[in-house]
């Protein structure tokens, strides 16, 4: 190393050195700031700002206590006129009414959905079976000649839908596959 590459390394380190005390030593010679009193300002920021708000809201209710009432519409697009009758009609002699008949009591059937539809190979056939979901509760599997919840007899198996026979009335109910 030279005595000139020497000299200009201790004296560049000596001013780098004196940079840094001066800066430290300014920070530290300074008087802090004076902390703003922070509750004090935010309270009166609040106060200003319910103030204005109050404001405002008396103002939109003195202009909604002039505004003007709609008018009633003209007509009315969802209900319908009465129709007079023009035409005279003649006296009618009242016919006696028959009497009412008896009234069935509602025969209420239960909530059954096919959910799913199976096949297996039975020796050299096919053999369909019907996922009913009865009531949310239940799950039974049905194949042809199955009774369901004692009421209903399976009588044959589609691709897509359950035919059943209801056992005390004979009438058919069909279920439907459905498509989700």
């Amino acid at each position: 190393m030279t005595l000139r590459r020497a000299t200009l390394y201790i004296g560049g380190g000596t001013l780098l050195v004196a940079w840094f005390s001066s800066a430290a030593s300014v920070s530290l010679g300074r008087n802090p700031r004076r902390p703003l009193p922070a509750e004090r300002d935010t309270a009166s920021r609040t106060e200003a700002l319910a103030v204005s708000v109050q404001t405002q809201a008396r103002r939109l209710a003195q202009r909604l206590a002039t505004a003007p009432t709609p008018q009633q519409p003209v007509r009315n697009p969802f209900a319908f006129k009465a129709l007079s009758d023009r035409r005279a009609t003649p006296a009618r002699v009242a016919a006696p009414e028959p009497e009412p008949a008896p009234l069935m009591a509602a025969v209420v059937e239960p909530a059954l959905v096919l959910i799913g539809l199976a096949e297996r190979q039975n020796g050299d056939g096919v053999v369909r079976s019907a996922v009913i979901s009865g009531d949310g509760l239940d799950l039974i599997m049905a194949e042809v000649g199955t009774v369901v919840l004692g009421q209903y007899t399976v009588t044959s198996i589609g691709n897509d839908a359950v035919e059943m026979k209801e056992t005390s009335t004979g009438r058919f109910r069909r279920l439907v596959l459905q498509n989700p």
